[in-house]
């Protein structure tokens, strides 16, 4: 996101929860509708207009706002909307109680008394990360929905109140939701417009060389059809003289009937002079018909290039036209999409696929940071080499057999403090053969940097750009099971 986006200020983030808090509170959400990373709350209207609010949680794209108009239809169409969204059922109807930021996160939260909920529901935006993440808790920390896996633990803690002499006034408020609505208006259109451009060229230029592949193949096939005239005519010479052509013979020259040149036929030597003859009307047919079908076929190939030639100059020109540039690509889909099929139409917003359960151990740390470890080698297969994300800390004891251990980073390993790497280095060494021990050596590194060996055992890991802690093999203050 370009460093002019406000949201990435803590300062404002915390004007803009304030301002929220006051216009929103006691507010029933009448509308939500999203779709793959993003949702749009429509706030009834309270003697005034109503209110919508627009977040996105994308790659490149990780924004919010507020508005009393809704986002443009181009905006809404470009994300791609989903039917039924899952929040929808939880969330329609509930009452905002207020907006808080998140002192140590660039995160906001609204929460809603929702009908049937005992517990108070709370709608979260993460804003730091490659792609952000929305998530819903309640007030107990259970993940209600998230719009993309393995949130950021920090984010299923409540926001901490604001200091009284630290609640910024109503005008910081109301810039804050001003600059946040101006940038989004700037930022998101760019990025769709963008996103979009280079999705809808890729696809272009697959097709062009696909069809390309094909008119070559085309041609080389009509290319072998055109023999059917000379297999004819092979026919034709070895039926003259079939009485005369010797049983086994490989290769024969005859007089062609048709007062050419003499014609050199090759033979089965496996087949009679007469099974020779039937192959040879046999092939001369199917070339014949097949000729005019790959004459057809090799027409129709080569105006689909010309009209994907055409089309990739027309996207061309729409990219590099005047603003705005997202309804001139989002009307290139509707003008191409029986060139392209489907593959013009924007991407279909996938089924919601709730991560399943996984049977590792599970503990929390500091009701904050989530450590889970392998309960044997297979779980610490599943756990390492597809549970893990790239980017959590894998730990494990040196040199003894053990549990893997992974430290959930939700994206931010840097962020995770030495104290909490000490107590997640004691559960790996906890669940090893080396519990007995008084100091456990214990081997961390980011899960990116550990990989398989082929054909190695369940359970046999090697890593890479690793550190060692020593620590005593405890379970660590403040640990609880999840």
């Amino acid at each position: 996101m370009p460093p002019d986006a406000p949201w990435r200020d803590a300062a404002v983030l915390r004007a803009l929860a304030a301002d929220w808090s006051r216009r929103f509170a006691g507010r029933a959400v009448a509308r939500l509708c999203g779709g793959p990373g993003w949702i749009h709350l429509t706030f009834a209207a309270r003697g005034d207009a109503a209110v919508h609010v627009l977040w996105t949680a994308r790659p490149g794209a990780t924004l919010l706002c507020d508005d009393t108009q809704p986002p443009p239809a181009a905006v809404t169409a470009a994300l791609g909307r989903q039917p039924r969204h899952p929040l929808a059922p939880r969330l329609l109807g509930a009452r905002c109680t207020g907006a808080a930021a998140y002192a140590g996160d660039l995160a906001i939260a609204l929460s809603f008394a929702a009908r049937g909920q005992a517990s108070p529901l709370r709608l979260v935006h993460q804003l730091f990360g490659s792609r952000g993440n929305l998530v819903l808790a309640d007030a107990d920390g259970r993940l209600h929905w998230s719009a993309h896996p393995s949130p950021h633990p920090a984010l299923l803690d409540p926001p901490a109140a604001p200091a009284a002499d630290a609640t910024p006034d109503a005008d910081a408020g109301a810039a804050a939701a001003a600059a946040c609505r101006a940038a989004a208006a700037t930022l998101l259109p760019l990025h769709l417009e963008t996103e979009l451009g280079a999705r809808l060229g890729r696809t272009l230029r697959q097709a062009q060389e696909a069809a390309t592949r094909l008119r070559d193949n085309l041609a080389r096939d009509l290319a072998g059809a055109d023999r059917g005239d000379d297999l004819r005519r092979d026919a034709q010479a070895l039926a003259a003289h079939l009485t005369t052509v010797p049983r086994g013979a490989a290769q024969v020259v005859l007089a062609d009937p048709a007062g050419g040149a003499d014609r050199t036929v090759t033979l089965d030597p496996a087949l009679t002079p007469a099974a020779n003859l039937e192959d040879y009307f046999r092939r001369a047919r199917k070339a014949a018909r097949g000729r005019a079908v790959i004459a057809q076929r090799l027409e129709e190939v080569q105006r689909r290039l010309a009209a994907l030639t055409d089309a990739r100059a027309s996207l061309n020109a729409c990219l590099a036209g005047p603003a705005p540039r997202l309804e001139a690509c989002l009307a290139w889909c509707d003008t191409h999409r029986d060139l392209l099929g489907p593959e013009a139409a924007l991407d279909p917003p996938p089924r919601e696929t709730p991560e399943p359960p996984r049977p590792f151990r599970r503990f929390r740390l500091e009701e904050r940071w989530e450590v889970w470890l392998g309960r044997n080698n297979a779980e610490n297969d599943e756990l390492t080499l597809r549970a893990a994300a790239p980017d959590d800390i894998w730990l494990h004891a040196q040199g003894v057999p053990g549990s893997h251990a992974v430290l959930r980073t939700g994206g931010r390993p840097d962020g995770v403090p030495r104290r909490i790497l000490e107590k997640a280095a004691a559960l790996a060494a906890l669940h090893s053969r080396a519990r007995d021990a008084a100091l456990v050596p214990v081997v961390y590194t980011l899960r990116k940097y550990v990989r398989k060996p082929r054909r190695s055992p369940p359970g046999t890991v090697v890593h890479e750009r690793e550190k060692t802690l020593f620590v005593p093999p405890i379970v660590p203050e403040g640990t609880q099971p999840v």
